[in-house]
Parts: C-alpha cells; structure tokens; sequence
C-alpha cells in the first residue's frame, strides 16, 4: 500500500491512480486520507483542515466532503452511491461522521454535525446547541433528498424514506420517515436487488425469500456504542491515532451485529476488545515534499 507524504505533515494512504476526477485540498496540517486497496473516488472533492482524518473503505463512492479540524469521516465497504446525484459530508467542531459497509444512498444526502451557529437560552445564558456527531450502521437504505443531522444515529437494518430529516435514533429493522423524523413501522428488513427492468418471473422469485440474511439481533458482547467510540476519539490527540483505532476496531470488525440496536437495550457499554493490525500494514513510501528525479534516456 503507498503512503504518500506531503507538506505541512499531511499524508495520504492508498493509490491515487484508482481516482477518477478527485479533488482534494489539504488546507492545514497533519491531517490524513486513508483510501482502502479498494476503493475507488469518482466526481469525489474532498477539504481537509487541520489534524483532520477521512478513512474511505472498498468500493466505488462518488461524495464531496469538508472536514473541520480535529474531526473524523469514517465510510466502510462496499456502500452504494446513485449515480445521479451527490452526497455532501459537513464536519464541524471537532465531531464525527460515522458509516457502516454495505449501506445504500439514493442521490441528494447530506449530512451536517452542526447548526453551525450559536443558540443559547435566556434564562441561564447557556448555550443549547452543541455539535454532535452523526453513525449510520451497516445496510441501511437512505431515499432521496435525505439531511441527516447531529445526533442522529441509523442502527443497521434500517430504512430511510425519501425527504426526511434525521434528528435522533432509529432502531434496525425498523422504516422511518418524515420531518422531523418517525419510525413508521419495525421489524422489517430489505434486500438491495433493483426491480426496475423485472418481468414476471422475476417478481415472483422474490415473493419470498428463505433466509434471514439482513435481520439484525442486539448483542452487548458486539455492540460498537457510539457513545464509547465518541469517547475514545476524544481521547485521541492525532490524526494518526485516530487512524489506528478506526482501522482496527471498526474497519477490521466484521461482526454483522455490531452496529444493531433495538429499544430498551443497553447501550452505554465499553467497546468490545480488539487487536491492533494496523502495526502489521506494510507502505511504499512516497515522498511529495521532495523534487522527483526523472530519468532521461
């Protein structure tokens, strides 16, 4: 895998011939781009500030991000992204977006963790709008024209319907909608294959399927709480740091339950144990602040 060097302590992890008309701008320092041996950008500007960390896992992703110093864009495998239209990512105040694999968005979506202005009541002068991080979990399907916002959190299994507003938790295997948002109905699940161009034979194939492949069960000993990762980022100085753990505790984690949550069960537990394979990793190194030599025949 390369590792490319550049100015101001920046660094980028991955190969940038993959790339298809990506756009990227470091405008701080020590701030990283980590690119899986998979994935690939397409129509893709991505801003980076300061001390700032965007992970992408496999797959084809076509997203505009601007990240905020300090803050964290995680986006796992193999989630889909419609053709038609953008995704915007908006970081701010040292908060995080979260994303699981295997995740299907419509065109239109926009995330934002911030207001981004000041709100404060006048009784205690306190302020009442902090900046608060965004976790999508693994197979959720997201309609078009979608915000999610701070504090939302999309447990796995989930779907969210076209226009909505996303403000608070949804719960797997449940569909939810609207705005504000609201659960319309549970225990539920979906399957990604696209009936545009089907005839009969293949409606009726899919009546009925004999498996339970995308339902989800809570399981304490798996969950990945938000709140315990919220807490270990915050603990984090570097952009480096921050690397290691999302790659080893959540990139690496291929529990299908470990972003399942339902109602009533608990959620502020520790994070479940895991090795550190990131040490094990092997770079090409690629000096960018130094002149190449070329060769000349």
């Amino acid at each position: 895998m390369q590792k490319h060097i550049r100015e101001n302590g920046n660094v980028i992890y991955g190969d940038l011939s993959k790339q298809v008309n990506l756009k990227l701008d470091f405008k701080g320092k020590n701030s990283i781009l980590f690119l899986s041996p998979k994935c690939t950008l397409k129509n893709t500007c991505i801003t980076l500030k300061d001390n700032s960390l965007v992970f992408l896992g496999d797959g084809l992703k076509m997203i505009n991000i601007i990240i905020h110093s300090h803050s964290v864009c995680y986006m796992g495998n193999n989630n889909y992204c419609n053709p038609s239209g953008q995704r915007s990512l908006l970081l701010s105040e040292r908060k995080n977006i979260i994303i699981g694999d295997q995740c299907l968005f419509s065109h239109t979506i926009w995330f934002r963790n911030a207001d981004p202005h000041l709100i404060y009541d006048n009784i205690t002068n306190k302020r009442i709008n902090p900046t608060q991080s965004i976790y999508i979990g693994d197979h959720v399907w997201v309609g078009q024209e979608v915000a999610f916002l701070k504090k939302s959190f999309v447990a796995s299994g989930s779907i969210i319907g076209t226009k909505s507003v996303v403000t608070k938790l949804c719960y797997s295997n449940t569909i939810n909608a609207g705005n504000p948002i609201k659960q319309v109905k549970e225990n539920i699940s979906w399957r990604g294959e696209c009936v545009h161009n089907w005839d009969l034979e293949e409606t009726n194939k899919y009546n009925y399927i004999p498996n339970s492949d995308f339902k989800y069960t809570y399981n304490q000993n798996e969950f990945l709480s938000p709140k315990a990762i919220e807490e270990k980022l915050d603990s984090l100085n570097t952009a480096q740091e921050k690397l290691e753990f999302v790659y080893n505790a959540i990139y690496c984690n291929k529990n299908k339950n470990r972003f399942a949550y339902f109602k009533d069960m608990p959620y502020d537990i520790p994070l479940p144990k895991y090795e550190n394979k990131f040490k094990s990793l092997k770079f090409e190194e690629i000096d960018e602040t130094k002149p190449q030599l070329t060769h000349k025949n």
